[in-house]
């Protein structure tokens, strides 16, 4: 099985949960994915399999979407509903037009500093074992981008938002800025991601109902980029990571061979000349 499937990954079991329970369920050791959810989030989940794990990388690179709420006034030592409560604050009365102006500041590149409850490794380890032993550790802003974010809902302490960002984004930590700069703290109490690059949740299925021939095809995957099909004796060069002549002027091309195969991944060199960056076969 080589192909793309659309999970829903459930509340409190984790991505690496996820990903065993399919290797188990199809007999299989090679699968990857575009992207973990933390374990209280909920949401697609795009597992790659057998030659696709050649492309997770790719499209973990594409944009996704997310629905959260944050509730006002607490603040968590994981920024999110599972922590321990260390601070709280009287929450004011805002207006939708409050909320979605704070929320304009944030639309574009902006610095965010990781969670420490998070899986990058400093010195080796990952961050959430330094915080589970009380160790806080600085951390360097990282450079994200928020490309839309939307108020869908407002009660008194409840703020229902809609974001679209880049790889990297950590929606805990957007929700904990946010209530900063409104002045009475936020914790992210929900979190469903809704899209991954092309993939929406509404394709997607929970793990019990899917059948292979649900497999998204790579062809189907690569989509989002350029292609270019070679002729037979091109192909064996692709096969063989031979760079190519093509005077084109995208930045990268999915190689395919003339029965629709993909081949390879290739990167423009700007002179004529495109070079293998990752085989697919």
């Amino acid at each position: 099985m080589d192909g793309i499937l659309l999970l829903i990954k459930e509340e409190n079991m984790t991505s690496r949960d996820l990903v065993n329970d399919t290797c188990h369920k199809f007999n299989m050791k090679k699968i990857g994915h575009t992207g973990t959810l933390d374990p209280f989030a909920k949401g697609l989940m795009v597992l790659t399999l057998g030659k696709a794990t050649k492309i997770s990388s790719y499209l973990e690179q594409e944009d996704k979407t997310y629905i959260g709420e944050m509730t006002l006034g607490i603040k968590t030592d994981t920024l999110d509903i599972t922590g321990n409560i260390i601070e709280r604050k009287e929450v004011p009365t805002f207006s939708k037009e409050e909320i979605e102006n704070i929320f304009k500041k944030f639309i574009g590149d902006i610095k965010q500093i990781p969670p420490m409850y998070s899986a990058i490794k400093i010195h080796g380890e990952e961050l959430y074992k330094k915080a589970r032993r009380g160790e806080v550790i600085e951390r360097k802003p990282r450079d994200v981008t928020i490309k839309e974010i939307n108020l869908l809902s407002l009660e008194k302490d409840k703020i229902l938002f809609e974001v679209t960002c880049s790889k990297g984004t950590y929606i805990r930590s957007l929700a904990s800025d946010i209530g900063e700069v409104l002045g009475c703290y936020a914790t992210l109490s929900m979190l469903v991601r809704t899209r991954v690059g092309k993939f929406h949740l509404k394709d997607a299925k929970y793990l019990k109902d899917v059948k292979e021939e649900d497999l998204v095809s790579m062809k189907d995957a690569l989509s989002f980029l350029p292609s270019f099909i070679v002729s037979k004796v091109d192909e064996a060069k692709v096969r063989n990571g031979v760079k190519l002549f093509l005077n084109r002027t995208e930045e990268k091309l999915v190689i395919y061979a003339i029965d629709q195969t993909p081949l390879a991944i290739y990167q423009n060199n700007h002179n004529g000349y495109f070079t293998c960056l990752r085989g697919l076969l």
